[in-house]
């Protein structure tokens, strides 16, 4: 069972009193206005403020850059923008790879970053997009592959096992797509790391559950936070992955999170329900992942370099476009209590 003492967040302890603001403070910002709605001309939906991924291109603050070296499908070598953080309190001895799925953004993955140091964890942000020189992956999926997403997560781990981290007390955390590939690091069906390296701990935070092992081999401890009303990849997948990866003998811990949509951990300057009819959305899509990795679609296979390919089969038969979204401040806050708690109830001394 998770703990609810108080906890760190950011630099500042959250108390009663903070808590009580804040709670006060959502609820103001929730009542004001309908939704509103992004066109679908004029800026980018990166340009403008969403919840669903770094409105700027601020990269976290409060760690040190660093570079994590990878490689990815075609491209050879490359380096990946990283943000390394040190405990800010009493260490514990263990580290947080954080995937900023969507890019990376100051209000979330510099947030989870804040908060796990505070709690006395090290934490490593990395930004798989700017290498590839990908602002978004909101309106095309296919622009960067997950399985490239993966091993650089994986190359993040490989580092910090060679700056001296042991690798039985790692975890992968992110949102949104970030939260898949935290997902795809949890079961061996999506292959391993370099030496067979995996994480301890994996954490999703609303992630697409479109890929579905048809034989899941848990290979980490999951717990997957989901939005109550996620509109971009909803419940029903991710709740059937869980109750597959539970029947593999994984163990894995879920929770949703009530008066949530799409997003809700995102940036704290969009407090009422936003449109965006551009966005890509899989909720309708379920792909097959084979014993032997193959990707099944509409009686079709792709191997993990065809990554591209399986989008544009998805786009033909299941995608649909559009999300309705906001964050929910109060909520974003239980969630990262509840994120320290499961970190600390697996990393216990």
């Amino acid at each position: 069972m998770m703990k609810r003492s108080v906890r760190l967040l950011g630099c500042n302890v959250v108390s009663s009193l903070a808590m009580a603001l804040l709670l006060l403070l959502t609820a103001f910002h929730a009542s004001k206005g309908t939704a509103q709605a992004i066109s679908d001309k004029g800026s980018p939906a990166w340009s403008l403020a969403n919840p669903w991924g770094p409105s700027t291109l601020v990269l976290p603050q409060g760690g040190t850059p660093i570079v994590v070296r990878s490689s990815g499908e075609a491209v050879g070598e490359l380096q990946i923008p990283g943000v390394m953080y040190k405990p800010a309190s009493a260490a514990k001895g263990a580290v947080v790879i954080v995937s900023g799925g969507n890019g990376w953004g100051d209000g979330r993955e510099g947030h989870y970053a804040r908060s796990f140091s505070s709690a006395g964890y090290a934490v490593l942000v990395i930004d798989s997009n700017k290498a590839r020189g990908v602002i978004s992956t909101l309106l095309d999926n296919g622009s960067i592959s997950v399985f490239d997403e993966l091993q650089d997560a994986y190359a993040a781990g490989r580092a910090l096992v060679e700056a001296g981290h042991r690798p039985d007390r790692i975890a992968i955390m992110g949102a949104g797509r970030g939260g898949t590939i935290a997902l795809m690091a949890a079961d061996k069906s999506f292959g391993e790391g370099p030496g067979g390296r995996r994480f301890a701990l994996a954490m999703a935070i609303t992630p697409s559950c479109v890929l579905r092992p048809r034989a899941p081999q848990p290979g980490a401890r999951v717990f997957i936070g989901l939005a109550e009303k996620d509109s971009l990849n909803g419940l029903v997948g991710c709740q059937d992955w869980a109750k597959d990866f539970a029947g593999a003998a994984g163990k894995i811990a879920t929770k949703i999170y009530p008066g949530t949509a799409s997003g809700f951990d995102g940036e704290a300057s969009v407090l009422r329900m936003v449109h965006d009819p551009r966005i890509e959305n899989l909720s309708n899509c379920t792909v097959a992942v084979e014993p032997g990795g193959r990707l099944a679609l509409d009686g079709k296979t792709f191997t993990h370099s065809e990554f591209a390919a399986l989008v544009a089969q998805m786009k033909k038969s299941c995608m649909t476009h559009g999300a309705f979204g906001y964050t929910n401040l109060t909520q974003k806050a239980n969630l990262t209590l509840d994120l320290i708690d499961y970190l600390d109830s697996n990393f216990a001394p």
